[in-house]
């Protein structure tokens, strides 16, 4: 009798330990104004940035959470990021509370967070529990994390669609899931926007020091939009937000008269984001006569191996291929048989990066190198040893910052576009605007 008497009262205690725990994060939250969560499968941590970018040219007290390539938090007073420290677990959906305390303590007056739940029941809690973000952003629906999200691309979409706010914004490039979107939007209150890319321009993306889509940009102006903040100043918050460790910089290394281009995409490694990397790199005038791609392999990622045997490499039109890694057995006999379009292979398997880096010094130069497959080991040894000989270009990034306004409100709220007047801006008064789906 007594044991179901302290079984009972433990429990009690426990129940009551999370109601005050559920409501002290719901008060936390609602003390940052403007929340916004960066969800989809690639490009978030570039997006999280750039609308941070935004806000802290505008004058708001911003800070931003990103948990790609290396987990950091930044803030709008200070230039120096700080490392996400984790635990023997790693990521773990919790820390985003820690995260939330930080960034009230701090006062800021709106967060940026990138979403990191894959799991989409975490999806779910992610949203409606640690975050409560009134603009959600959907980056993209694309093939990854089948295991967890799939099996199919409309599971990957029916999770996403978990982190979509109440009564605030939804920005979605223009994608096959755009109905989908908008219905549950419309349940929820929630304006859909559907980012423009055509209307970024060309050399405008050509200013940034990392390769960037126009999807990336386009996606951050649309908040910019649902924000009130005007195009110009967007742009220019863009230009001069902090640039991710992952970002796809673009290295020239070897001799300067005949320099080589290296694009680190070794982070990429779903089919379509490394394909359309390559596609993107052409389309940026790069000299592709003699390109060579490098493939990291991994012993215990075969599976991704095998799958670009069939849908990566025969798409590449380039000269040669380098193999590094671990596990490439399978790519020798894919080009033995004739299934790959490269003229000559360099196995440089189980290779320290020193020869590595030493055979692709020999190679040709004016000629472009692309990094895909996977960054853990060999790829990450590799890419940090490009960085440190590559050739310091003396053109630099032009300094579109302007100075700060004196008299900026203290604090903001978050105000919905519809309950606001607006004034004309570059991006209201342009042909080419951001599309607002009207909600139907």
């Amino acid at each position: 009798m007594h044991e179901l008497l302290y079984l009972g009262l433990f429990a009690a205690v426990v129940l009551a330990l999370g109601v005050f725990e559920h409501f002290r994060i719901k008060q936390r939250i609602k003390k940052i104004p403007t929340r916004i969560l960066v969800n989809g499968i690639r490009g978030k941590s570039t997006v999280t940035r750039l609308i941070a970018g935004i806000l802290k040219e505008d004058g708001r007290k911003v800070a931003g959470k990103t948990t790609g390539t290396s987990a950091r938090m930044f803030y709008w007073d200070q230039d120096d990021e700080e490392p996400i420290v984790r635990g023997l677990q790693g990521p773990n959906i919790s820390e985003q509370k820690h995260m939330a305390r930080k960034v009230v303590n701090r006062g800021a007056d709106a967060f940026v967070s990138e979403c990191m739940a894959v799991n989409p029941e975490y999806q779910k809690v992610f949203q409606e529990r640690l975050v409560e973000a009134n603009i959600t952003v959907i980056a993209n629906v694309i093939e990854d994390h089948l295991d967890v999200m799939g099996p199919t691309l409309d599971d990957i979409a029916e999770a996403f669609s978990s982190t979509i706010p109440h009564n605030g914004y939804l920005v979605i490039p223009e994608t096959d899931y755009r109905r989908f979107f908008e219905r549950i939007a419309q349940k929820r209150n929630t304006e859909v926007i559907v980012a423009d890319e055509s209307a970024v321009d060309e050399e405008y993306l050509k200013k940034f020091p990392f390769m960037i889509f126009p999807q990336n940009a386009a996606l951050a102006l649309a908040v910019s939009e649902a924000l009130g903040i005007e195009r110009e100043v967007a742009l220019r918050g863009m230009l001069t937000a902090p640039v991710d460790p992952g970002a796809m910089r673009v290295h020239r290394f070897g001799e300067p008269a005949a320099p080589k281009y290296f694009f680190n995409g070794f982070a990429a490694n779903d089919a379509t984001s490394t394909l359309s990397i390559w596609d993107r790199v052409k389309e940026l005038d790069y000299p592709m006569d003699n390109g060579t791609i490098v493939m990291n392999c991994r012993e215990d990622r075969m599976d991704r191996t095998l799958q670009f045997i069939y849908d990566v490499l025969p798409h590449f039109d380039a000269k040669r291929l380098v193999l590094i890694g671990r596990g490439v057995t399978p790519i020798m006999q894919a080009h033995k048989e004739g299934k790959l379009p490269f003229e000559e292979i360099v196995n440089l398997e189980k290779q320290p990066v020193d020869e590595v880096l030493a055979k692709l010094q020999e190679l040709p130069g004016d000629s472009v190198f692309y990094g895909i497959g996977n960054i853990k080991g060999a790829g990450e040894e590799l890419a940090a040893a490009i960085e440190d000989i590559r050739l310091v270009d003396e053109e630099r990034l032009e300094d579109y910052r302007l100075e700060t306004e004196d008299d900026l409100d203290e604090t903001r709220e978050f105000v919905p576009r519809r309950e606001r007047k607006r004034q004309p801006s570059a991006l209201s008064s342009s042909p080419s605007k951001m599309i607002q789906t009207p909600l139907k």
